[in-house]
C-alpha cells in the first residue's frame, strides 16, 4: 500500500502566508530608498486589506477612529463647526479653497464668536488653510479635527464673509452635543421630524420629538425626512421604526453563518396612529434605508422622493489595541417583505425628483404649480410659503398630507 499524503492544515498555509508578508515588510522597511515608518506601512497595509473587500469595511489611524467614534456618539469637544470643501462661488467668485461654514450649531462658541454659514476659514490657530496658490492643505476633515479639542481650551481662527474683511474669533471649547432630529409643527394636524444621522441618542431624541408634535396638536400627518441621512447605528433605525408599527416585522439579518437574526415590533408606539410620509433621496442609505423599508413594506408610510441609495451592509467597529479601529461588513440585511436592499435601494411610492420640472409654455417657461403667496408678508405661514417654494419635494410632501386631511 502507498503512503498517503498527510492533510493540509490550514494554519500552515496562513501562517505561511503571513511569513510572506512579513518578508515583504521586511524588504520595504530595510531597502526602500528612503526610510520609512513601521507603524505607516503596517497601517497602510491594514488600509488595502479592508479596501480590497468591499466598499464600506475601513480602517482607522487612532485619530480617525477617535472621531469617527465621536460622530456616532453624536458628541465631542469643540467650538461647534461643521465644514465643507472650499472653493470659489456665487457668493465669492474668486474665493480660495479656504474651508467653508456648512452649519454653525445652536449655543455653540462658534455662534456666540459670530460665525455663519458661508463664512471661509482662512487660518486655524495661525496656520493657513491653503497654499499660496490658492489650492487646499488638507481637506476639510482634517481642518475641522483642529477645531476640536479638550473642553475649557482655546482655538483662534480668522475667517472671511462674502463682501466683508478678514476677522478673528478666540474660542474656548465646550463639549458639543450635534443634533440628530429636528421637528417642528408645519401645520394643524402636520408635523415634520428631520433624521440626520441614526446616533446614539437618535431614537430618544425621535420619541421625544413625537411627543412635542402630539401634544402641538401636528401628528395626524408626520412627515419623516430622511434626505441624505447616511445611515448610522443599525438598534437606533429599529426602534424609530417600533414607535410607528403595532407588531410585524421591521428587519430581518443575515451573517456569515446560517443563523438568522430578526428584530420586530411592539405594541404601544407612540406614533401608530398617525398617517405617514417618507422623504428619501439618493443619499439616503443603510439605517435610514431600513426604517423607510420597514414602514413601506407594512403600508405604514408613502415614501416620496427618488430612489435611495442601495446599502444593504451592516458594518461593526472593532477596536484595536494601539486605539486604531475596523469597520467591518458583517451582516446584510432584508425589508420585512424580503427586499434585497444592498444595490437596489427603496424605491418611492411617488417619484418627486429634486427640483421642480419645468414646463414649456408659450413666451418662455414656468415651473410647475407653486404656493400661492399669502397677503401679509413676515409671518409663519410665509415663512413656510418660502420654504416649500425652495424645497419641492416637501412641498408635494406637504400637498399629500393636506389632501389626506381633506385641506384646500
Amino acid at each position: 500500500m502507498g503512503a498517503v499524503a498527510a492533510p493540509k492544515r490550514p494554519e500552515a498555509t496562513r501562517y505561511k502566508t503571513l511569513d510572506t508578508f512579513a518578508q515583504s515588510l521586511s524588504y520595504v522597511s530595510n531597502q526602500f530608498v528612503e526610510p520609512v515608518d513601521e507603524r505607516k506601512l503596517l497601517y497602510a497595509a491594514a488600509r488595502g486589506m479592508l479596501t480590497s473587500l468591499d466598499a464600506y469595511s475601513a480602517f482607522f489611524s487612532p485619530a480617525e477612529y477617535r472621531r469617527l467614534r465621536e460622530d456616532t456618539d453624536g458628541e465631542f469637544p469643540g467650538v461647534g463647526l461643521l465644514l465643507g470643501p472650499g472653493g470659489d462661488d456665487d457668493a465669492m467668485p474668486d474665493a480660495k479653497e479656504w474651508p467653508i461654514v456648512d452649519e454653525v450649531l445652536a449655543g455653540s462658541p462658534a455662534e456666540k464668536a459670530g460665525i455663519q454659514v458661508d463664512d471661509r476659514i482662512l487660518t486655524i490657530d495661525g496656520v493657513a488653510t491653503v497654499n499660496p496658490d490658492g489650492t487646499a492643505i488638507k481637506d476639510e476633515r482634517y481642518w475641522d479635527g483642529k477645531l476640536r479639542g479638550p473642553s475649557g481650551t482655546r482655538v483662534k481662527v480668522e475667517f472671511l464673509r462674502p463682501g466683508a474683511r478678514p476677522a478673528p474669533a478666540d474660542m474656548v471649547r465646550a463639549q458639543i452635543k450635534v443634533p440628530s432630529v429636528l421637528h417642528e409643527a408645519l401645520a394643524p394636524g402636520i408635523g415634520y421630524v428631520s433624521i440626520r444621522r441614526f446616533q446614539e441618542a437618535t431614537a430618544a431624541d425621535a420619541a421625544l420629538a413625537l411627543g412635542a408634535l402630539d401634544r402641538a396638536k401636528a401628528a395626524r400627518v408626520i412627515i419623516i425626512d430622511l434626505r441624505t441621512d447616511s445611515g448610522g447605528l443599525l438598534e437606533q433605525a429599529i426602534a424609530i421604526a417600533d414607535q410607528f408599527l403595532e407588531s410585524g416585522l421591521i428587519v430581518t439579518i443575515r451573517g456569515r453563518t446560517d443563523a438568522v437574526e430578526t428584530h420586530m415590533a411592539k405594541a404601544g408606539g407612540l406614533a401608530v396612529g398617525s398617517r405617514v410620509i417618507v422623504l428619501v433621496n439618493a443619499e439616503t442609505a443603510s439605517a435610514a434605508e431600513i426604517l423607510a423599508g420597514a414602514l413601506q413594506d407594512h403600508k405604514r408610510a408613502t415614501v416620496i422622493g427618488m430612489r435611495t441609495y442601495g446599502k444593504g451592509a451592516i458594518q461593526t467597529y472593532f477596536d484595536l489595541i494601539d486605539g486604531s479601529g475596523l469597520k467591518l461588513t458583517t451582516h446584510r440585511y432584508l425589508t420585512p417583505s424580503g427586499h434585497q436592499v444592498e444595490g437596489r435601494g427603496i424605491t418611492p411610492d411617488i417619484e418627486v425628483p429634486e427640483f421642480e420640472p419645468e414646463l414649456v409654455v408659450a413666451g418662455g417657461t414656468k415651473g410647475d404649480a407653486s404656493p400661492e403667496p399669502s397677503g401679509k408678508p413676515g409671518g409663519s405661514h410665509d415663512i413656510l410659503e418660502a420654504r416649500l417654494a425652495e424645497d419641492y419635494q416637501l412641498r408635494i410632501a406637504y400637498q399629500t398630507a393636506r389632501g389626506w386631511l381633506g385641506s384646500k
